[in-house]
Formats: C-alpha cells, structure tokens, sequence
C-alpha cells in the first residue's frame, strides 16, 4: 500500500506539472504569434489558450485535492513512525518561476504600454520603435510563461497556491498584454505591419507541421498494408 501510494503521489505530481507546462507552452505560442506581427495567428492562439486553461482547471482541482490528501497521509504516517518522509523531498528539475511586473500595482507602466510614435517619424524610426515595443510587449507574456510554471511547482509545496486562478489569471493578463499590443502596434501602422509579417515564424507551427507529417505518413502506410 506504501508502494502504491508513493507511485500515486508521482503520478499526480506530473500530471499537474504537465497541465501547468502546457498552459505555459500556449502562451509562448500566443508571443511567437506576436513577434511574427501576426494578429491573425495571435487570435487562433488566444483560442486554443482558452480551451487549454478551461480544461487544465477541470483536470487540476480534483488533481490536487487527491495530492493534497495523500500528503496528509503521508505526514500522519512520518508523524506516527510507519513512514519514513522522504516521500517530501524536493521534486528533482523543478521550475524556479519568476515574479512578474502586474503584480506589482505601484510599479511605473512598462515603456511598452505608452504609444509614442511621432506622426512625423520617419519609416525607419517607426520600424525601430515598433520593434522595441514588440519585443517589450512579447516579453511579458514569455515572463506570464514562466510564471504559470512556478506557480505550478509552488503548489507542490503548498496548499495555499489556487492552480485555478492561477491560470485564469494568467489568461486574462495576456489579454490584456495582446490588447495593449494591438492598440500600441498593430493599429497605428497596419501597413507596416504586414510588410514586417514573416520575419520570425514560430517555432510551434513548424513543430505541428512535423506532426502533421508523420501522421500523414503512418496512414499512408497503414492504408497501403490493407
């Protein structure tokens, strides 16, 4: 029983690091959209974002509550002497997590947040500072990645991190972010915009179009042996 339930603890501990990593993994999709200046693609990225947290809230709740239990056991074992506790070290390559700039009300706007383009400026001066912006804007939602993850490895350690919100508030944060991108970048200069698409295509579609591959290579396979 001791076995099983130390396998148990393993299995649940991965699979809500594994719902944490794929929410993760959706918003670095949402800022590789946007440093391609796909709008697009930044949308169908919000979509699947959507449908990913949703789902990830619904698996995480009864996930913890299941882990938290058997944590609760565990201590009342190490407490009683019939378990040893090192069951409670530290899962090995953890995420260490970032504090994020949003949680921090008092703190000055981010630069990428002011819309200061001159109408005067020349071509070349409105790319360049598109370009900061882009990447001001881009890195807040990678840095929103990284938080998701440690939060995510902080509710290994404590029942006090709420997974649920967590990622519901990861989600509506990068809203915001892609709202104040849309504001700042894409609609001052939407011409300029289109010619500067392409320049970094993301890294997640040409993983899918891998995979896309492949299946389409095992059915082929499949349907030629009958």
């Amino acid at each position: 029983m001791h076995f099983d339930a130390r396998l148990r603890l393993r299995e649940l501990t991965q699979a809500i690091y594994d719902i944490g990593d794929e929410i993760a993994a959706h918003l670095d999709n949402v800022a590789e959209a946007m440093t391609d200046w796909d709008p697009e693609l930044v949308d169908d990225c919000l979509v699947e974002l959507a449908e990913v947290v949703a789902e990830g809230r619904r698996e995480v709740r009864p996930g913890l509550a299941e882990l938290n239990g058997l944590r609760q056991a565990f201590v009342s074992g190490v407490r009683s002497g019939s378990l040893s506790n090192d069951w409670s070290a530290p899962v090995p390559g953890r995420h260490p997590g970032r504090t994020l700039s949003f949680r921090h009300p008092g703190a000055p706007a981010p630069a990428a947040d002011r819309d200061d383009v001159g109408p005067v400026a020349t071509t070349a001066a409105v790319r360049l500072r598109l370009r900061e912006l882009n990447t001001g804007l881009t890195a807040r939602v990678m840095e929103l990645s990284g938080w998701v993850v440690g939060r995510t490895g902080d509710a290994m350690d404590t029942q006090s991190v709420l997974l649920p919100q967590v990622y519901s508030r990861a989600e509506a944060e990068c809203r915001s972010i892609v709202d104040t991108w849309r504001r700042t970048v894409i609609a001052p200069h939407p011409a300029l915009v289109r010619e500067m698409r392409g320049e970094a295509p993301p890294r997640f579609l040409a993983e899918r179009a891998r995979v896309d591959a492949v299946v389409a290579r095992v059915l082929r396979k499949r349907a030629a042996a009958g």
